[in-house]
């Protein structure tokens, strides 16, 4: 009996990764997975029918069928060791949840984790454009970023009481707004877009933030204070990188990039004056 095939984006680093990732966990020999972009005549064809375009697929050579999303990696799972792991998921009233997660990372896909550049052709398994399913990842974003930025202000208002969690978030945050306003004037295909790659930005940084918040509490004065500048300057560089990457994934102006710098020093300097160097 032949074993069956995961089909993955290959110009998806995400979906490389976690295919690779999929298949070491499983055990499962790496000729079991292949790229899209390598089929091709009717079997691409027969991909592509099966909504390759919006999720991974795995083929059954014995029979021929497809099945996509949750379905099919379901069905791969129940032929490893962990098919417990299917068996618990598969419940046709937990579906409906699990579909949605999964098409709130897939379809976003190219927003999540965009290809290092941008291929000089659209390929016939991008990502359909969902603008609803894009602004539902925005918000969840956006409600990320709010939250670490809050918990982080909270951390260091109960470290070194020099800054609450609303103060915390005028202060990072600002720069944030005048960019998102900023964004309003890019045409219609782009804007949306751009909001995205923003968000992923944002959280990103965020997460670069946790070990010292994780850290504080078993540290004092200048060792403590040093972790959350360290932090908040790693924090920038890899935002700075990331942007910059994005941008040139969108074929936006690199003006922009400098545009995010200058809104987010300048939010955060006037923030600090305010609160603490007028009085």
């Amino acid at each position: 009996m032949a074993d069956k095939i995961l089909v993955y984006d290959g110009d998806c680093p995400m979906c490389e990764a976690a295919s690779a990732l999929a298949m070491r966990i499983l055990r499962l020999p790496g000729e079991r997975r292949r790229a899209f972009q390598s089929f091709e005549g009717e079997m691409a064809g027969r991909l592509l029918a099966a909504g390759m375009q919006d999720e991974m697929a795995v083929i059954d050579p014995a029979s021929g069928e497809i099945r996509t999303g949750v379905p099919g990696l379901l069905g791969l799972v129940r032929e490893t060791r962990v098919a417990w792991a299917a068996r618990l998921l598969d419940h046709q009233w937990l579906h409906p949840a699990l579909s949605a997660a999964y098409h709130l990372i897939a379809y976003n896909r190219r927003t999540i984790a965009p290809p290092r550049r941008k291929p000089a052709f659209v390929c016939a398994c991008d990502p359909e454009y969902r603008p609803g399913w894009l602004l539902a990842l925005i918000v969840l974003l956006l409600g990320f970023a709010l939250g670490m930025t809050a918990l982080f202000g909270a951390v260091v208002d109960v470290e070194t009481g020099l800054s609450n969690p609303v103060q915390m978030l005028i202060a990072a945050g600002s720069g944030w707004v005048v960019l998102f306003l900023a964004a309003l004037g890019l045409p219609k295909e782009t804007r949306l877009p751009f909001l995205g790659h923003l968000g992923m930005v944002m959280a990103v940084g965020l997460l670069v933030l946790v070990p010292s918040m994780l850290l504080a509490p078993l540290l004092d004065g200048r060792w403590m204070a040093g972790v959350f500048l360290f932090s908040i300057a790693a924090s920038f560089l890899l935002m700075l990188r990331s942007l910059r990457r994005r941008l040139a994934y969108l074929e936006l102006s690199p003006a922009w990039l400098a545009g995010w710098a200058a809104a987010l020093w300048a939010g955060a300097s006037l923030s600090i004056w305010y609160f603490w160097l007028r009085l």
